[in-house]
């Protein structure tokens, strides 16, 4: 839902498709490609000592490029990270988005093909369907806040989008499972209450954002913590793994104290890991990404002289 309301403002805010790309681009691999590459390095390294088989993503060229573009998991291309699958939907997102403004903006006759590839993203994969809330949101904004008397409870959705949700399984399935399948065995339903619970807990959101709760929300933890969010996201499954194969077997703890262990010991590792990973690649690799071109054009011109 964020980034569906993130992405639709991001549109606007650049006003062309090309910077738009270029923005998501330098806003997802200069984290994402130095951390696959180690990953897969590890991995390599790993299989040689063990003699197991090497990572899949380096059997070819190819294959390594691919995985190294996010591929995985709408396209059968081998994955590297255990979280990128939600990444490889925002780039998909990305790409119908960009699609749909370029049509619609130029008013080609064409302009229908983007809402065909957010229909079949939507049904191949039913996860995808929160992204619409928050396009919707971002659409009709004006509106809303106009009518926000209608939103007074719209904080109740998040629940009943939640419940709504886990009713259809979703969560103990497999990304491969479609929406076909949700409405097959009588699932419609919850589905369609999960969007609207979704739409309404997220329009409540975004139209009251302004009110008492911002205060708490531009703390600084909390702006902090927005800020590694992403390479939060990357780094914690890595931290995570590490402390309960490396430390977790040799501390005499078992179920439930196991799991307030591993919490407490990864959470603080994971966000000073974040933390380096965030200033080391987030911010200074893609402010020299993003001068790159004016250094080439200083270099071409200087050697001309």
């Amino acid at each position: 839902m964020i980034s569906g309301y993130v992405i639709a403002q991001s549109l606007r805010r650049h006003g062309n498709v090309s910077s738009f790309i270029t923005d998501r681009f330098l806003r997802i691999f200069p984290l994402w490609l130095p951390l696959a590459s180690v990953m897969l390095l590890a991995q390599w390294y790993v299989s040689r000592k063990t003699g197991g088989a090497p990572p899949e993503a380096l059997s070819s060229l190819p294959t390594l490029v691919a995985s190294l573009s996010i591929m995985a998991p709408v396209f059968p291309v081998p994955g590297i990270h255990p979280a990128q699958w939600s990444l490889n939907y925002e780039l998909c997102f990305y790409g119908i988005a960009a699609t749909a403004w370029s049509l619609i903006r130029q008013k080609s006759s064409w302009r229908w093909i983007w809402l065909v590839m957010a229909t079949a993203f939507v049904v191949l994969f039913p996860r995808a369907l929160f992204f619409v809330p928050g396009v919707l949101v971002a659409l009709y904004e004006p509106w809303l806040i106009e009518h926000r008397e209608r939103l007074t409870l719209g904080w109740l959705g998040l629940c009943f989008a939640w419940v709504c949700w886990l009713l259809t399984g979703a969560e103990a399935t497999q990304l491969s499972q479609t929406l076909v399948h949700y409405l097959v065995v009588g699932n419609g339903p919850a589905v369609a209450s999960a969007f609207i619970g979704s739409f309404l807990f997220f329009a409540w959101l975004v139209v009251y954002r302004r009110g008492a709760g911002q205060g708490a929300l531009r703390a600084q933890p909390m702006l902090w913590l927005g800020k590694i969010s992403y390479s939060f996201y990357l780094i914690h499954p890595i931290v995570m793994a590490g402390v309960k194969r490396g430390l977790l077997p040799h501390l005499p703890l078992h179920g439930w104290d196991a799991v307030l262990a591993l919490a407490i010991i990864a959470l603080p590792l994971s966000c000073f890991a974040s933390w380096i990973t965030c200033s080391l690649l987030e911010v200074r690799l893609r402010q020299w990404l993003i001068r790159a071109p004016g250094r080439l054009s200083r270099l071409r011109a200087n050697t001309s002289d």
